[in-house]
């Protein structure tokens, strides 16, 4: 065995991780860590740059909990260092610590992940191009707060610090889409998001989950605006792609969503089922995400003569979210004015 099997199979992992095969990224990611863990110890740094390619692809499986013990694995072998440490290993822990982040947040712990973005960014050189990371999961943490003029900040710093035309500056044109969305005005944010896909399109391949995730978004967009036959076309490509229950659970919601809106309600109560499964399987039955869902099959349900169980899912929803957030956030603020009117 020479010194370079481990960073070979690592090589290998990220063509794979890359290509969008998720499940040989996981598997060589493994086989990478095992190997640089005899070559170079289990608390290197090229050790744990395997664990945070394996926390990146359980991530974009939809598997959380497995992301969540390699992210913190690797953060651990790296907090070992000492601050002003080589360049690759300050890449590496930021890597780490934005990882961790954003798991905060997938799970629904946004002040953690806005305290961990926040002492990140202040221990780094303003202008250092790998704060765009952080600057990207502070403004997620904004837009789900309600803070969306410090969420676009945080964006438009972010684009300004990546290289034109990466795949990073793919990820920040894809999250201003989303801003946009959440602000409430669709037509501003179809531009941005239908730019991200086409950047993401020119580097990724297109069966990338990364292409899925631009779809389903681009296609939230097209429901806003009432562009309903694009927004189907981009779900339906969104969940020919996806692989993670996850995430097709969530184009699966938006397309019941716009099904309600053409009438068609047996098809919108099956995808909003088949959503609020997926969801509840990968995220428990307490988070902010599965609110989204519930409120909306109360709403198809209490419209389609079933009102009880149709207010039943409403008032899971606002207590789901009135849990999390202040009263005057805006998703508990459409909710209440949802159960004013039941």
């Amino acid at each position: 065995m020479t010194t370079d099997d481990g960073v070979a199979v690592l090589a290998q992992a990220r063509a794979a991780l890359d290509s969008g095969d998720l499940s040989s990224a996981k598997t060589l990611g493994e086989r990478a860590t095992e190997l640089l863990t005899v070559e170079c110890g289990a608390e290197h740094p090229d050790t744990a740059n395997a664990q945070l390619l394996i926390a990146s692809a359980h991530e974009q499986s939809g598997n959380f909990a497995e992301a969540r013990r390699a992210a913190t694995a690797a953060l651990s072998t790296l907090d070992k260092y000492a601050a002003g440490s080589l360049r690759a290993v300050t890449i590496l822990r930021v890597r780490a610590e934005i990882a961790v982040a954003n798991l905060d947040r997938i799970s629904g712990d946004l002040e953690a992940a806005r305290t961990r973005m926040t002492r990140m960014l202040n221990s780094l050189e303003p202008g250092d191009p790998i704060a765009a990371g952080v600057h990207n999961v502070l403004g997620i943490v904004g837009k789900f707060t309600g803070r969306f003029d410090e969420a676009e900040a945080h964006y438009r710093r972010a684009l300004q610090l990546h290289e034109p035309n990466s795949l990073g500056m793919a990820s920040i044109l894809h999250n201003l889409g989303g801003l946009e969305h959440e602000r409430g005005r669709p037509e501003a944010g179809i531009p941005w998001a239908e730019r991200g896909l086409e950047v993401r399109r020119n580097v990724r391949p297109p069966h990338h989950p990364d292409i899925a995730a631009d779809l389903g978004a681009l296609g939230s967009l097209y429901l806003s605006a009432g562009r309903l036959e694009d927004a189907e076309k981009a779900f339906c490509q969104a969940i020919e792609i996806f692989t993670a229950e996850y995430e097709i659970a969530v184009v699966r919601g938006n397309l019941a969503h716009l099904q309600a809106r053409q009438g068609r309600i047996e098809q919108a109560e099956e995808n909003y089922r088949a959503a609020l499964a997926g969801k509840r399987k990968a995220l428990g039955d307490d988070h902010p995400d599965i609110a989204v869902t519930c409120h909306n099959l109360g709403v198809l349900l209490f419209d389609s003569g079933r009102q009880p169980e149709g207010r039943e899912l409403v008032n899971r929803a606002h207590d789901l979210l009135t849990a999390r957030f202040p009263a005057d956030h805006p998703r508990v603020v459409a909710v209440a004015r949802t159960l004013a009117t039941l």
